[in-house]
C-alpha cells in the first residue's frame, strides 16, 4: 500500500541508536529483518522533530507597463540626478499572508505533527532620511552636489551573530539556512547539511524567464569533503559490496531520502526524474500499513542528506592505491641565498613524522637542471641537465620510495640537501622541464604535487619574461597579465589533469615578479590551490616560515582524495548550466576532479528546462567520485532539496546572500581573460542593479519612488556589491600588482563560503576596550568576539586599536594617542615613535588584554583553516596603512564612492530603468542563452548542455 502524499506513520518502537544528546529521538513503525547495508564507518545521531517546509506568502505580480498606441517612448539620456529625489530607505519583508506547510514526501517521518509557522504582519523597517546629513562625505559630481539626506547610522549593515541555534535541515526545507559566518549546529534529518552544499535560492523561480528577469542566479556552492564539528555526525560510509548502491535505471539518480517507495516495496519512484523502478532483491524491504520502509532509519541512505558509498569495481579504471607525493623544490642561487630553500627543507623535514605509513614520497630538485634522489644504503643523486628535452634516470617506482620503509632516508635526505646546494652559483631556473619531469614521474598513477618557486623561469620550455608593465593598468591590455603568457602552459595542465595530477604552489616573492597568472593555471584546472608568500625577505623570516609550515600541513594532512569525477544532477524541469571551476568548460555534464581536499568549494549553476509547479519540491544532487588518501574509492553523494514558487516575492525572501556573492565573485573571476578590470566592476554593480530594480518593480511597485527599496534577505546587496567592486580582486590601482591579483582569482576560485563572506565585506573589531566576554569562551566552547564595526575611518579613535580581517591577511591599527600601558600590555612598547611596525609582533603576555586579544586573533585565524593569516601592526603614516584604509570601503576612496554615495548611484540606476535608460555597462540579453551581468558581449554565455546519463557518476 502506498501512503497519502506527506502522510504520517503511527508510533512505533524505538530505533536501534545511541542515546540522544539533546532532544528525544521521535518513534517509528517497527523495522523489518531484512539486514541494511554494512556501515563501514560514521554514526547516526537522533533526528530532530519536525518535517515540510514553510511556503512564504504569494504576492501578485503587478500588470506590465501600458504603452502609448505608437510603442515605448524612446530612452533619454542617463539623468545626471535622479528622476525622483532621493528621500530614503526601506528594507520591506511582506509577510502579510499566511502560507500552509507543504508537504514533503519521505521515507520516515518524526512523531510530531508538522507545524504551520505563524502568520507574521508586514514588515518592514523604515530609514527615515536627515536631512540636510549625507554621512560626513562630501556631495559628489554624480549627486549633482545635492546632498544625499540618508542618515549614515541607519543604512544597512552587518548585524551581530546570534547565539549559537541548531538548524534542522529537512525540517527547515526552503527556508534560508544561518549565515554561513555564525555559530550553528546541524542536524541532518534527511536533507544535506549546509556545510557541504548551499543554494543561493532555497525557493527557485517556477520558470526560465521569472528567474532571468530576477537577475539572481540560481546555483549551489558545494564542498564535498568539507571539515564537519565535532559535535555533528560525520558523514556515514556504506559499503553494498559488488552490487553497488540503489539507483535510478533513467537518470542514475542515487537513492537518497526523497525516494518514494511504492507497491509493498517492490517499486519505488526517483525524485530526480520521476521514473518508476523495480526494487532489486538485495534492496528489498517491506512497508508498514503507511508505505514507509520499514528499515528507513537504519539506512543512512534514506535517513542523510549526505552519504559515502563504498565504489564497487565497476568505478575503478584501475585498482585505486595511496596517491603519491612528490615535492619539486626551486635550488637557485636566489632561493639558496635568501634562505628560501633551507625554510623550505626545514618545513619539510618538521612534517615528515606527521605522514602515514603508505604515502610515497619523491623528492625532486632544479635550477638550470633536475635533479632526483634515489635512497638505500647510499643516496645517489641524479643530474639531468638537458632541459630541452627532459626524461627521467630512473623508472617511477625507482624514484617514488614507500615511508614505510624508506623514512629515515628520506629524513637524511632533506639533512643533506641544504649543503648539497649551499654553494651554488647557478641563477636560472628550468621550471618548465621540472614540471615536465614530474609529469612524468607521476604519469602512472596519479597524485599530488607540491611546487615551491622564487625565480622566474628562464631556460627551458614555457620560459617566462617580465611582462608586468604599469603602464598597461587601467588599459584593456591588463587582462593579459591575469592570463597565461602562451598556449603551451594550457597544454601542461590538460596533460596534469588527464593523468590525475593535482598540483598546489607555493610563490615566494621579495617583491620580484613570478608571473603568477601563467602557473596558477596549473593549479586551477587540477584543483590545487596557490599559496603566495609576497614579503620573503630575511628580516620577516619568521613570519613567513611560520605561515610556510602552518600552510604547509594544512596541504599535506587536510582529508583529501584524487582521481575524481564529480556530476550534479537535477529533478525534473531543471538542469546544470554550467560549472564556475577553473577546468570546466561550457556543456560539460561530469567534470574532472584531479583533486579534492577538505578546503575544495565548486559552484554550479541551473536553468530550466522546462516549467516547474508552484509549490513542488525540487531536489539538486552532487556526485563525487573519488579515490581516497588512503587508496579507496569512494562515492560521496550530496542531496538537497528546494521548493519552487511563483510569487516573486517568496524568491527574493529565500535568497541566500552569501552564496549569491560567492558565486558573483567566481563568475567575475572566470571571465578575466575576455574582461577588463572596470568592466568586471560594472558587470557586478549591473547585477545588483538589475535584482532591485526587478524587486521594486514586481513586489514594491506602490511605495514611494524616491525611496530605495531592499528585500530583507538581500538589505545587505548594495554594500556587499561595493565591497567587492573595491576588494583587491577587482578594485583599480597600481598598488596591487599583478602577481598579487592572480593569486587572488586563483584562491577566490575555490574559496569556501565561510571565508569569502570575509573576503568581500572584512570584519572590523575593536580590541583596545573588550568587555568581560570578549576574548574567553562560552559555556559551547565558542570563543566571543567583539561587535563588528562599520568599515569607516569615521569610527576609528585615535586612542584605539582595531584589528581588521579580509580573510586573507590580518591589520592591526594602532592610533597615535593610544595610552602607553595597552602598547605595553600587547606590543611590549611604550611608544612607536620612530619603531618599524612590520617588526613589532603580537605574542602572548602574562596579562590579560594580551591574553584576550591572542585568543581573538586566534579564533579569527581557525575560522581560516586553508591558511594562515600573517599579521601586520600599522599606524598612521606607515606603508601599509594604505592598504589597511583600502579596505574601509564605506568612505571614498580616489576613484571610487562612498557607501551613501553608491547608495544614491544604485537608486539613480533603478530610476533610470524605469524611464527606459539602461544602466551603464548593461547590455541586453542575447538569444539563446543568458549573459550574466557581463558588458563585455564576449563574456561566460550559457550553453546547452546535454543530459545524458553517465553509468560511472
Amino acid at each position: 500500500m502506498q501512503a497519502p502524499f506527506g502522510a504520517r506513520p503511527p508510533p512505533g518502537p524505538p530505533a536501534r541508536m545511541p542515546p540522544p544528546t539533546s532532544t528525544p529521538p521521535p518513534r517509528f513503525p517497527p523495522f523489518t529483518t531484512n539486514p541494511p547495508a554494512r556501515i563501514v564507518d560514521g554514526h547516526q545521531p537522533p533526528h530532530a522533530n519536525g518535517v515540510g517546509g514553510h511556503a512564504a506568502p504569494q504576492v501578485g505580480m503587478p500588470p506590465p507597463p501600458r504603452f502609448p498606441p505608437n510603442g515605448p517612448p524612446a530612452a533619454p539620456a542617463a539623468p545626471s540626478v535622479p528622476t525622483v529625489p532621493f528621500t530614503g530607505l526601506q528594507v520591506s519583508d511582506s509577510r502579510n499572508a499566511r502560507a500552509p506547510r507543504r508537504p514533503i514526501p519521505r521515507q520516515y517521518v518524526p512523531d510530531d505533527s508538522a507545524q504551520s509557522l505563524p502568520s507574521q504582519p508586514a514588515a518592514s523597517a523604515q530609514y527615515n532620511p536627515a536631512d540636510g546629513a549625507n554621512g560626513g562625505a562630501e556631495p559628489s559630481a554624480a549627486d549633482g552636489g545635492k546632498s544625499s539626506r540618508i542618515d549614515p547610522s541607519q543604512i544597512p549593515r552587518p548585524e551581530a551573530l546570534t547565539q549559537p541555534e541548531t538548524f534542522t535541515t529537512r525540517a527547515s526545507l526552503g527556508q534560508n539556512p544561518p549565515a554561513a559566518t555564525s555559530s550553528y549546529i546541524v542536524q541532518d534529518d534527511g536533507n544535506c547539511s549546509p556545510r557541504l552544499i548551499r543554494l543561493t535560492l532555497n525557493q527557485v523561480a517556477t520558470t526560465d524567464e521569472a528567474l532571468t528577469q530576477s537577475a539572481i542566479p540560481f546555483g549551489a556552492i558545494v564542498q564535498p569533503l568539507a571539515d564537519l564539528p565535532p559535535n555533528e555526525a560525520q558523514v556515514a560510509v556504506v559499503d553494498y559490496g559488488e552490487t553497488g548502491p540503489l539507483r535510478c535505471g533513467r537518470c542514475r539518480a542515487y537513492i537518497n531520502p526523497f525516494f518514494t517507495f511504492t507497491d509493498r516495496g517492490r517499486s519505488f519512484v526517483c525524485n530526480m526524474c520521476g521514473f518508476v523502478n523495480q526494487t532489486p532483491r538485495e534492496h528489498f524491504c517491506e512497508l508498514d500499513q503507511h508505505g514507509y520502509r520499514r528499515d528507513a532509519r537504519e539506512r543512512p541512505e534514506l535517513a542523510y542528506g549526505a552519504v559515502e558509498f563504498a565504489a564497487p569495481a565497476d568505478f575503478q579504471a584501475r585498482p585505486p592505491l595511496p596517491p603519491p607525493l612528490v615535492l619539486l623544490m626551486e635550488a637557485t642561487y636566489s632561493s639558496v641565498s635568501s634562505g628560501l630553500f633551507a625554510s623550505v627543507i626545514d618545513c619539510v623535514r618538521t612534517l615528515l613524522p606527521s605522514l602515514p605509513s603508505y604515502t610515497r614520497l619523491a623528492i625532486v630538485t632544479y635550477n638550470d637542471s633536475v635533479h632526483f634522489y634515489s635512497g638505500g644504503e647510499q643516496m645517489r643523486q641524479f643530474c639531468v641537465a638537458d632541459v630541452n628535452d627532459v626524461c627521467l634516470p630512473l623508472p617511477p617506482q625507482a624514484l617514488l620510495q614507500s615511508l614505510e620503509t624508506a623514512r629515515d632516508h628520506c629524513a637524511e635526505l632533506l639533512a643533506t640537501l641544504p649543503a648539497l646546494f649551499a654553494s651554488t652559483k647557478r641563477p636560472d631556473a628550468a621550471f618548465g622541464a621540472a614540471m615536465q619531469a614530474c609529469a612524468q614521474l607521476l604519469e602512472p598513477t596519479g597524485g599530488r604535487l607540491l611546487v615551491f618557486q622564487h625565480t622566474l623561469p628562464g631556460v627551458g620550455p614555457l620560459k617566462l619574461s617580465q611582462r608586468d608593465d604599469v603602464r598597461t593598468y587601467g588599459t584593456d591590455k591588463e587582462k593579459t597579465l591575469f592570463s597565461p603568457v602562451d598556449s603551451e602552459w594550457g597544454s601542461l595542465a590538460q596533460r596534469l589533469s588527464s593523468n590525475h595530477i593535482c598540483a598546489h604552489f607555493f610563490h615566494f616573492t621579495a617583491h620580484n615578479f613570478v608571473d603568477v597568472a601563467s602557473m596558477s593555471s596549473l593549479a586551477r584546472s587540477t584543483g590545487g590551490q596557490v599559496y603566495l608568500y609576497a614579503d620573503c625577505v630575511p628580516e620577516q623570516r619568521d613570519v613567513w616560515a611560520a605561515k610556510l609550515q602552518a600552510e604547509l600541513s594544512r596541504c599535506v594532512l587536510r582529508t583529501h582524495g584524487y582521481e575524481g569525477v564529480m556530476r550534479f544532477r537535477c529533478s525534473r524541469g531543471l538542469r546544470v548550466e554550467q560549472y564556475l571551476t577553473g577546468s570546466a568548460k561550457q556543456g560539460d555534464v561530469d567534470v574532472d576532479v584531479p583533486g579534492v581536499d577538505a578546503d575544495s568549494t565548486f559552484a554550479v549553476t541551473f536553468k530550466h528546462d522546462e516549467r516547474l509547479e508552484d509549490g513542488a519540491n525540487a531536489c539538486v544532487q552532487c556526485a563525487l567520485l573519488y579515490t581516497t588518501g588512503d587508496g579507496q574509492r569512494r562515492i560521496r553523494v550530496l542531496t538537497l532539496g528546494l521548493q519552487a514558487t511563483a510569487a516573486m516575492s517568496t524568491l527574493y525572501r529565500y535568497a541566500d546572500l552569501d552564496a549569491y556573492m560567492n558565486v558573483l565573485m567566481r563568475r567575475a573571476v572566470l571571465s578575466s581573460p575576455k574582461a577588463t578590470l572596470h568592466q568586471m566592476r560594472e558587470a557586478v554593480v549591473s547585477s545588483c542593479v538589475d535584482a532591485l530594480y526587478t524587486y521594486r518593480r514586481t513586489c514594491a511597485s506602490n511605495t514611494s519612488a524616491g525611496q530605495l527599496i531592499l528585500p530583507e534577505s538581500l538589505k545587505l546587496l548594495p554594500l556587499y556589491t561595493l565591497a567587492l567592486i573595491k576588494n583587491p580582486l577587482m578594485r583599480a590601482g597600481t598598488d596591487i600588482r599583478a602577481d598579487e591579483r592572480s593569486a587572488l582569482m586563483a584562491q577566490a576560485c575555490r574559496m569556501p563560503l565561510i571565508s569569502s563572506v570575509d573576503f568581500v565585506y572584512p570584519r572590523l573589531l575593536g580590541v583596545h576596550n573588550l568587555d568581560a566576554a570578549a576574548g574567553t569562551t562560552d559555556e559551547h566552547g565558542v570563543v566571543q568576539l567583539p561587535k563588528s564595526m562599520p568599515l569607516s575611518c569615521e569610527k576609528l579613535e585615535a586612542e584605539g586599536v582595531y584589528l581588521l580581517d579580509d580573510s586573507v591577511a590580518l591589520y592591526l591599527w594602532v592610533g597615535r594617542a593610544v595610552p602607553p600601558a595597552i602598547l605595553e600590555a600587547t606590543l611590549q612598547v611604550r611608544s612607536l615613535e620612530g619603531v618599524d611596525c612590520s617588526r613589532l609582533r603580537v605574542v602572548p603576555l602574562q596579562n590579560e588584554l594580551s591574553a584576550k586579544l591572542n585568543n581573538v586573533i586566534n579564533a579569527v585565524r581557525a575560522q581560516r583553516p586553508h591558511l594562515l593569516q600573517p599579521l601586520r601592526v600599522v599606524t598612521a603614516k606607515d606603508s601599509a596603512e594604505a592598504r589597511f584604509l583600502a579596505s574601509l570601503i564605506e568612505d571614498r576612496a580616489q576613484a571610487s564612492m562612498s557607501y551613501v554615495e553608491f547608495l544614491c548611484h544604485i537608486h539613480r540606476q533603478i530610476q533610470s530603468k524605469f524611464t527606459y535608460a539602461p544602466p551603464t555597462g548593461a547590455l541586453p540579453r542575447p538569444k539563446g542563452g543568458h549573459t550574466v551581468a557581463d558588458p563585455n558581449p564576449n563574456t561566460i554565455t550559457n550553453a546547452s548542455t546535454s543530459t545524458k546519463p553517465n553509468p560511472k557518476t
